[in-house]
């Protein structure tokens, strides 16, 4: 028996002369979770279901949420609306988000144990195998991520390229004194240029955004777009999008991102 995640909503109504409430309840998704052996511990999930799921025996693509709290999943409930999109929805609760979502630890962001390898087999190794395997999935995977989760997402496209077809960072980048990692493992990933074929890959920043004062991760971001058009070329569909009015993880960059890898739409 499936366990509904309830979005509780409580409405006031008054008139003249009766004063009266009303509980609303919205079902927005279901409530699984996995054992990790890799990361030695339970993971929480939600995962929304198109509207036409039970009713129906088709398979779907799925949209894999970082940072899955019930708000994350809401936005993405509220993007794939906008864009009449039919996915599956996975959005992946955090334990340890800075050992998750780190493979290095730098002055700039220090992490006592940076794990990033290890959660990114999990997801690869266990995550997707059950979600293939428990729900109708037509093997088409996209990935998102936010700020620290972003990054994720950039280290993920390079590490294991394969996992996902498309790849949506918000906010995602690095610092100055993490280019000595991340350069390396983009020169590293861009010599097998063939695992790159057909990959989408959307990343947003703001530049009014207060977490990167000095532009390192927007000009981080400008060198990489610069490797991709030169080593990559016409191989995946890569756009890097800048939001001036925004500060961080621009409000528009997640249905924008969305649009782009599902639509290849400007």
């Amino acid at each position: 028996m499936r366990n509904y995640l309830l979005l509780f909503v409580f409405i006031g109504l008054i008139n003249s002369t009766i004063g009266y409430s009303q509980d609303v309840y919205f079902k927005i998704g279901i409530k699984d979770s996995i054992q990790s052996k890799i990361l030695d511990e339970n993971r929480q999930l939600i995962i929304n279901l198109p509207k036409d799921y039970e009713t129906s025996t088709k398979s779907f693509p799925i949209l894999y949420v970082l940072d899955g709290n019930e708000r994350g999943l809401l936005k993405a409930i509220e993007a794939t609306n906008e864009l009449k999109a039919e996915l599956i929805i996975v959005a992946i609760a955090n334990t340890d988000r800075d050992r998750d979502m780190m493979p290095v630890s730098t002055p700039t962001y220090e992490v006592a144990n940076p794990g990033a390898v290890n959660f990114l087999s999990f997801i690869g190794d266990e995550l997707i195998p059950y979600i293939e395997k428990n729900y109708r999935s037509n093997g088409k995977r996209t990935i998102r991520g936010t700020s620290l989760s972003g990054l994720f997402v950039m280290y993920a496209f390079l590490e294991k390229p394969e996992l996902f077809d498309n790849y949506i960072g918000n906010s995602a980048g690095w610092y100055a004194d993490m280019e000595y990692y991340f350069g390396a493992l983009t020169n590293k990933s861009f010599k097998n240029k063939d695992q790159f074929n057909d990959k989408k890959l959307f990343v947003a920043n703001s530049l009014a955004d207060p977490f990167d004062p000095k532009k390192e991760v927007h000009n981080g971001m400008l060198e990489f777009s610069k490797k991709v058009k030169t080593e990559l070329g016409n191989r995946l569909s890569f756009k890097y999008v800048t939001y001036d009015n925004y500060g961080h993880v621009p409000f528009p960059s997640f249905y924008d991102g969305l649009k782009y890898v599902l639509t290849n739409e400007e």
